[in-house]
């Protein structure tokens, strides 16, 4: 397979959920993404920079899990192993975005549930995300060291299990994983970027299920989301394929963000939706979802005993969308979204044309 030089450690398909309006039905090579940066100029005041990039350039690192082969000297990568888990997490979100499939999320006793995607997704963007150069998070290359130090210290015994791996590992993993996993760990790079890929092929390996000699993913995972509950579902009240003045959600490189007020999790999965998560305040998972629209007639949902569905304001959901960006913005810096500023202008200054519409209901009323 040939050498990725540039590895797009924040996935296309997710910056292609927030594309631009104005390549909204491009061809996805074709297809941008609003990057605003968030500054502080000589007066410590914030300052905004904007920029139209493609989505193509967003979210890369150059040569980032690159090793060299012990055998041939030749560069080789983990962009097969990226690329599968891409496709796997991809399909399960257009679930939710496509087909408003959210009634799977509910299912957490089936393997390989579509909230154990939620959360493996939420849990490896954020490791993968600490590569992205457009990530400003200060203490992240600190970060990474401390989720590598174990398997440093213990890179001969790790090193030494992988070449002795008994058969019925080796059948589970496949013959390319297999081959893959044994190539990386007697790469001759320097043993910080050999644990580097390895951290990152073990965390892979653990989302598909398959066993592992550093379990990183569950206890991360666990620490993070640990007794995870849906609070609620949030949808904009417009299509995907929207464009009109509307409220849009935007992403940071981390994916996920806290609430202002620290109380829920919310993960934006496209323009128009965004999951809202508590973590341990309750001892029990969701029987129910609670859907938000501020216009519940774009949805086609399946009549389900356990959904219910709220009609709820434009202001309701432009309070998400603010905690939302806040949010991603105070963890990184930088947010990508369907608009420029201008465009948020022209949304807020519609709101005082028609006030009936923009602020009710005063309260969510249910639908189904």
């Amino acid at each position: 397979m040939v050498h990725t030089i540039k590895q797009h450690v924040m996935p296309q398909w997710v910056l292609r959920n927030f594309r631009s309006d104005d390549t909204a039905l491009a061809e996805k090579g074709k297809q941008r993404v609003w990057c605003h940066t968030v500054y502080l100029d000589e007066n410590k005041q914030n300052v905004i920079k904007e920029f139209p990039l493609p989505i193509s350039s967003v979210g890369v690192a150059k040569s980032c899990f690159s090793l060299i082969d012990a055998e041939t000297g030749e560069l080789f990568d983990i962009e097969q192993e990226l690329s599968e888990y891409e496709l796997r997490t991809s399909t399960v979100f257009n679930g939710f975005i496509r087909n408003q499939d959210f009634s799977s999320l509910l299912r957490v006793g089936e393997a390989g549930n579509s909230l154990e995607a939620v959360v493996n997704f939420m849990t490896i963007q954020m490791v993968l995300n600490l590569h992205n150069p457009q990530h400003k998070y200060g203490g992240k290359e600190l970060f990474f060291s401390s989720l590598m130090k174990g398997l440093e210290e213990n890179f001969l015994e790790v090193k030494a299990a992988i070449n002795g791996m008994p058969d019925y590992v080796l059948e589970l993993y496949g013959p390319e994983f297999s081959r893959k996993i044994v190539r990386v760990s007697n790469s001759t790079s320097d043993k910080s970027q050999v644990c580097k890929v390895l951290f990152v092929l073990f965390v892979l390996a653990e989302s598909k299920g398959l066993p592992i000699l550093v379990k990183s993913l569950s206890v991360l995972r666990d620490h993070l989301f640990g007794n995870i509950y849906i609070e609620g579902v949030y949808h904009t009240g417009y299509s995907f394929d929207s464009i009109e003045s509307r409220p849009v959600f935007a992403i940071g490189p981390n994916v996920f963000s806290k609430s202002i007020d620290g109380e829920l999790i919310y993960l934006p999965i496209a323009h128009n939706w965004a999951f809202g998560f508590s973590v341990r305040k309750k001892k029990f998972y969701n029987s129910e979802l609670i859907i938000y629209s501020a216009n519940p007639a774009n949805l086609n949902l399946a009549t389900d005993n356990q959904i219910k569905l709220f009609k709820v304001s434009h202001d309701f959901i432009d309070n998400i969308v603010g905690h939302v960006l806040m949010g991603a913005v105070g963890n990184s810096n930088t947010i990508y979204t369907p608009h420029e500023c201008a465009d948020v202008d022209r949304y807020l200054a519609m709101q005082g044309e028609n006030e009936d519409f923009f602020y009710k209901p005063t309260h969510p009323e249910r639908v189904i």
